[in-house]
């Protein structure tokens, strides 16, 4: 939102998600976080920008573009048609593959360090809409969930003011089957020890900030851990828990040891 105010760009309003309330993200973690001022809602109000959910958006209020950002709810299609011009979504990931509401999860747990954003127009499936464009990331080395969010939609961002600023919103089919993955559960915390030891570091730093600990599945009991402060590429011993010589605990995996 800020890209576009900053690009002088016209908004007629934010609409915000309705989450249910067993949900395990709710609202105020999403946009009212109170102990900042840089939320969505700030700047709505900073800007006098008329805040609703898709239930009260007025039928009156007319508009080119519906932008779209890790929006948890499926927008009717009657509300898509209203666009005149788009109905755009920046979703995370290199479309067709990693649909769904948590894309860099997934693409962190399966080791990649080259992700992606697109840019693409909003249909009745869920991701699968045409591609105005998108581009791949590479993330740095332990780089946390928050500032890879942030860095996805920087470019996720470029990728909006370009179509916009060249009123050019193309489409290009997705081509392949995709694959689609939903809200991780309870097993998908837990890490083989037979993965190499940056894959399980990556995916650690990068979805810590969920607050929901890691199970490492090693030779002996489970070990319960909550973050990783480092990696070494010494020979190890895969599924092997120890105390190194600077006193920390480490485990081994596939080609190194993950200390924690």
């Amino acid at each position: 939102m800020l890209a576009l105010i900053e690009a002088n760009q016209h908004i007629t309003g934010v609409v915000l998600p309705v989450l249910p309330q067993n949900h395990s993200l709710h609202s105020n973690q999403i946009v009212l976080n109170t102990n900042t001022n840089d939320t969505i809602v700030d700047y709505a109000r900073k800007h006098a920008l008329p805040i609703w959910n898709p239930s009260t958006l007025p039928s009156t209020v007319e508009f080119d573009v519906i932008v779209v950002a890790c929006f948890p709810n499926r927008l009717p299609e009657h509300l898509l048609d209203r666009a005149q011009l788009a109905s755009v979504n920046i979703h995370p990931s290199m479309l067709p593959g990693y649909r769904g509401p948590s894309p860099l999860f997934w693409q962190l747990r399966d080791g990649l360090r080259v992700v992606g954003v697109t840019l693409h127009h909003m249909s009745s499936s869920i991701d699968s809409g045409d591609i105005v464009s998108q581009m791949e990331i590479e993330l740095p080395l332990g780089i946390s969930g928050p500032k890879a969010d942030q860095l996805l939609s920087q470019f996720g961002a470029d990728l909006l003011l370009d179509a916009l600023q060249n009123n050019v919103f193309g489409r290009k089919p997705q081509i392949g089957k995709g694959s689609y993955q939903s809200w991780p559960d309870a097993k998908d915390w837990h890490i083989p020890t037979t993965w190499p030891v940056l894959r399980a570091f990556n995916f650690i730093k990068g979805v810590e900030n969920w607050g929901i600990p890691f199970t490492l599945l090693t030779k002996q009991d489970p070990v319960k851990v909550w973050s990783a402060v480092g990696v070494s590429h010494e020979t190890s011993i895969v599924g092997y828990r120890r105390t190194n010589q600077n006193g920390q605990n480490e485990v081994g995996f596939l080609d190194g040891w993950l200390q924690f």
